[in-house]
């Protein structure tokens, strides 16, 4: 029996892009945005196929009894519409393709060869591609379209043969690639979060047309959805000095910084305010961005005030380094200084708009809430993971958080080294026993000198580097007292 199976629908319900034509999009869309960070792609073991092959199989649950019934006229257009009503497949068949999705990638892909822990993680990573990350269901046979009942003689249609000559159609698409990851491996939410943001472009009918028949260069319709929407890497100046970034020269804290802060890793660097712990940030992240060890920046601060600040701060520095980068202003409030973004048209303002999307950015300033929304059991959280993956992320004013807030940067700090990031951690008041713990050291009991910068490069112990700080600047300040009863005027001199 020859179905087309529909994904999506006209404004009157009737079905138009099919299962597979969708597929593809998604599929093509995903291993674009993949070659945009080669990096991470050797960092996690991946290719373009892999990740566009897992992105396309995301949506093969839509090919369930339980789905394809939301659509009465594929039913009238299918004669199954007396079977729906006579078999109650509203009440029997499982309406979320979500989780039917998770089964059936989960089987598709350990009958391919992946081993059952691997397959069961990416399962539910791409089965929870609309937010929520599920425990895997109860195999009920009826529900999940693996029975005989809503098979023949019911329906006609081998709804789990359907699914696997689908996905098997999507994987020999892409050339049929070789997945190898670890169960645990930080690569099974990055491709999570990605394949999420290749099935919101890849459902944009902007782009992608709402017809029915063979799907017509999903390649080329991928490229212009990605390029309209400004999802692209940063164009960035090679060979500035420090004096070309920031207009002065570089102070004993920034020269050490990038010497010292060369590969992704976690960094702290410890400062009294006015030493230029921010310059001495964004430098090294010129320096990794230009080597190709970062694609991009987050700042994040504690408060709505102070990251508006940094924003107009790091959009004067965006200005001098590249040639289309404004940085995104990521809270809740961002939108009342959204005039500040000039440099976007209206398509990216548009799609950048949510606080999901924002972080997707090359370029952002926000609040710290914005990052741990990664690290805690919020929707899309895996979102978050993709869109900081391989960045160059500064907390700032570190010392100012409570114990819980702290102990969700602490894992915050090692989720994105896992993602390749580098975590720079600006303070002026940590205690010795706090930077022990973001760094993963024990103390040796003495005291460290300060300013300081210490941490870990690619998991391994730097030598912590001393600052010496400046001189102090001797100010001559003048004091008048006036006596009104005198009428006098006498004056004092003090050398500070």
């Amino acid at each position: 029996m020859n179905i087309k199976f529909w994904a999506k629908t006209d404004k009157e319900n009737n079905p138009t892009t099919s299962v597979y034509e969708h597929l593809i999009n998604v599929g093509c869309v995903a291993q674009r945005m993949a070659e945009m960070c080669p990096e991470l792609l050797e960092r996690f073991n991946l290719d373009g196929d892999v990740v566009a092959a897992s992105a396309g199989i995301h949506d093969i649950g839509k090919i369930t009894p339980g789905f394809q019934r939301k659509c009465p006229q594929w039913l009238v257009d299918n004669n199954l519409a007396d079977i729906d009503t006579l078999n109650h497949w509203e009440s029997t068949t499982e309406p979320s393709h979500g989780a039917v999705s998770q089964i059936a990638i989960q089987t598709f892909l350990t009958e391919n060869g992946i081993s059952p822990a691997v397959a069961m993680n990416i399962g539910a990573a791409l089965g929870g591609h609309h937010g929520r990350i599920k425990l895997p269901p109860q195999r009920n046979p009826l529900r999940y379209g693996l029975s005989s009942r809503i098979s023949e003689p019911c329906s006609g249609i081998d709804w789990n043969g359907e699914r696997t000559r689908h996905a098997q159609a999507v994987w020999d698409y892409f050339n049929s690639p070789q997945l190898n990851l670890d169960p645990q491996s930080p690569a099974i939410w990055w491709l999570a979060g990605l394949s999420t943001i290749a099935d919101w472009i890849g459902s944009d009918e902007r782009f992608f047309t709402p017809e029915s028949g063979a799907v017509h260069a999903p390649e080329n319709s991928a490229e212009l959805a990605l390029d309209t929407i400004g999802f692209s890497a940063p164009i960035i100046r090679h060979g500035l000095s420090f004096h070309d970034k920031f207009g002065f020269s570089p102070n004993n804290l920034q020269l050490t910084a990038m010497d010292t802060i060369t590969r992704p890793g976690v960094y702290v660097i410890e400062a009294p305010m006015g030493m230029g712990k921010t310059e001495a940030a964004l430098a090294v992240a010129y320096q990794l961005m230009t080597a190709g060890h970062a694609r991009g920046i987050y700042f994040a601060l504690p408060t709505q005030a102070t990251s508006n600040r940094i924003h107009l701060r790091l959009n004067e520095f965006l200005n001098r380094i590249t040639d289309n980068g404004n940085s995104r202003l990521i809270h809740s409030n961002s939108w009342l200084m959204d005039s500040a973004v000039v440099n976007y048209s209206n398509e990216q303002r548009d799609w950048f708009a949510t606080s999901k999307k924002a972080l997707l950015a090359p370029f952002g300033v926000g609040t710290i809430d914005q990052a741990l929304l990664g690290v805690v059991a919020a929707k899309h959280f895996f979102v978050r993971h993709y869109a900081l993956a391989g960045k160059v992320v500064i907390l700032d004013e570190v010392h100012s958080y409570d114990i819980y807030t702290g102990t969700l940067i602490d894992k915050l700090v090692m989720t994105l080294e896992a993602l390749g990031c580098t975590v720079i951690i600006l303070s002026a008041t940590l205690t010795g026993k706090r930077r022990d713990q973001i760094i993963s050291v024990e103390s040796n009991g003495t005291d460290e000198p300060y300013p300081l910068i210490t941490g870990r490069a690619e998991t391994l112990p730097i030598e912590p580097q001393a600052i010496v700080p400046p001189k102090p600047v001797t100010t001559k300040v003048t004091f008048i007292d006036l006596n009104f009863r005198s009428c006098q005027n006498r004056v004092k001199h003090c050398n500070y």
